[in-house]
């Protein structure tokens, strides 16, 4: 073989390497464009429906968990779904924030393509709710509750009410209790001062049960099985876990 045929051959063998790379490059470009467009897509499409199906002011965030979408929406079924919504009013309650983490969200790849949306199927959630005490505060006095509550950075919370009891009025001050009851927060007295009123056994109790308060939660969007308290100087921090939620926009 000669020199010519040799250099020809290589040149030859050069070209075909170079046009395979331009091609898997095409291939990487186009797959990762089809990838970014169904992430944006999808996670759109679920702003504005969460937005349609829970009626708030905000758009939500929504944010795909991390990793290769498309095959993801093309199955319909998407890992995990990281979603934030602000103000939820829920009756003469709003709910200051709402961070939840979706498993399984169920968006079939049609409805993707349509743009339309009748229902969102989601196996789990995990939740995080975060509730002002101005806020909870604001629902009990619409609510007829003559109980005020705020918080300390060591997670104490403080009551402050006034109370009318068998024809007297009772300023009570002192600490409570945050507990969770299924859907519901639960405000229990813990140490309490009436000061200088003087009430019988009657007129104890009679304080004791308008002290033991309930925050109802069972309509929040992605989960509603409270799990866990906290609370600090301003908020009151709940989580919700749910199972097997359909969200209808």
């Amino acid at each position: 073989m000669s020199y010519q045929q040799i250099k020809s051959r290589r040149r030859r063998r050069w070209r075909i390497a170079i046009e395979a790379l331009v091609v898997a490059a095409g291939v990487v470009l186009l797959v990762w464009g089809a990838n970014s467009l169904a992430r944006v897509g999808a996670e759109s499409l679920l702003e504005r429906s969460i937005k349609n199906a829970t009626g708030v002011a905000f758009d939500p965030d929504v944010e795909l968990g991390k990793g290769f979408v498309l095959p993801q929406a093309i199955r319909g079924a998407y890992r995990e779904v990281h979603v934030t919504v602000r103000g939820i009013q829920s009756g003469p309650l709003r709910v200051q924030e709402v961070d939840a983490n979706l498993y399984d969200v169920r968006l079939p790849f049609r409805n993707l393509v349509l743009r339309d949306i009748r229902r969102i199927g989601i196996g789990r959630s995990v939740d995080e709710v975060t509730l002002s005490f101005q806020d909870i505060n604001t629902y009990f006095e619409v609510t007829g509750q003559a109980v005020r509550l705020s918080g300390t950075k060591d997670g104490e919370v403080r009551l402050i009410g006034f109370f009318i009891v068998l024809g007297q009025t009772v300023r009570v001050t002192g600490t409570a209790d945050l507990s969770v009851d299924g859907s519901q927060l639960r405000v229990d007295p813990a140490k309490i001062d009436t000061g200088d009123a003087s009430m019988d056994q009657l007129g104890r109790l009679f304080l004791d049960q308008r002290l033991h308060l309930t925050v109802p939660l069972d309509t929040l969007p992605f989960g509603y099985e409270l799990t866990q308290v906290r609370s600090d100087e301003d908020d009151v921090v709940l989580t919700a876990e749910s199972r097997n939620i359909v969200l209808r926009p």
